[in-house]
């Protein structure tokens, strides 16, 4: 019995142990590989398009397709040619992609006359300009020298008197062009007060009537206005505050009284309520 056991455990073959390690080294072999041929095809794609794109700007850069040759300017036609082209001047001829647009806006937008620029590429060739200009509504006369005042309180120089409305008796030590006169203490309210009454005269019917000719300020508390209505000149005491109010009953009061009428106006006074019969109204003999 014994020797028949011995004999079967010799007949049995016991297969031998196979190690998984080699496996394992081949797999990551394998995965190594293949990490490094992506590595190196993304190098290569980098590579390929990085040697495009500075082809492609060299030649951008360096062609004369995209050189300018033409600039284009919108303005409201009041700023000097002369002012407009000096800055335009020495840019034809450059890249239109290399051209600093902040640089030549910010030369426009730091003169007194331009609120505010607009630059623009239209390619391949051609730059817009659009200048918003600061347009005078009233004007100052301070030594030999006329200045335009816009909306904003903003002092320009100008050559000549455009016929606007003239700012009599403000007191101030100094003007110079560019300024911001509502930064001066001294004349802000008053100014914000003369910029109120010329703002609603031009947006209101009353140069239907006449003509804003002069804002006398040297009373600050009771403005006086000369109106010209057919060629006539009225003096209209408006007081200090209400402006809008008053120059509508103004506007109502000469709406309502015939030419003649309005012919032989010396002086209105506005100072004192609304009611268009109790207005202290003065006519020529």
């Amino acid at each position: 019995m014994r020797s028949r056991k011995t004999k079967i455990r010799k007949n049995v073959k016991i297969a031998p142990r196979v190690s998984a390690a080699p496996r394992l080294h081949k797999k990551l072999i394998k995965k190594r590989a293949l990490q490094i041929g992506k590595i190196i095809i993304l190098f290569l794609i980098i590579y390929a398009t990085s040697f495009i794109v500075l082809k492609f700007k060299k030649f951008i850069i360096h062609s004369n397709y995209f050189c300018i040759n033409n600039v284009i300017v919108n303005n409201d036609k009041f700023l000097d040619n002369v002012v407009i082209l000096k800055g335009i001047n020495n840019i034809k001829g450059k890249n239109i992609f290399t051209l600093d647009i902040n640089k030549l806006r910010s030369h426009y937008e730091a003169l007194a006359d331009v609120k505010s620029a607009v630059i623009e590429r239209s390619f391949p060739n051609t730059i817009l300009v659009n200048i918003t200009e600061r347009i005078p509504i009233g004007q100052i006369s301070y030594g030999r020298n006329i200045y335009g005042i816009d909306e904003d309180g903003v002092i320009i120089k100008l050559n000549e008197s455009r016929g606007l409305p003239e700012i009599i008796g403000l007191k101030i030590n100094n003007v110079y062009s560019g300024e911001n006169i509502t930064s001066n203490p001294e004349v802000s309210e008053l100014i914000k007060k003369i910029i109120t009454i010329i703002k609603t005269y031009n947006m209101g019917r009353l140069a239907e009537f006449g003509s804003l000719k002069n804002i006398n300020v040297k009373r600050s508390k009771n403005l006086i206005l000369d109106f010209v209505c057919q060629d006539n000149e009225i003096k209209i005491k408006i007081g200090k505050t209400d402006f809008e109010e008053k120059l509508a009953i103004l506007e109502d009061l000469l709406s309502r009284l015939g030419q003649t009428q309005r012919e032989k106006l010396l002086y209105i006074d506005l100072r004192f309520g609304a009611d268009l019969n109790a207005i202290p109204v003065k006519y020529r003999k």
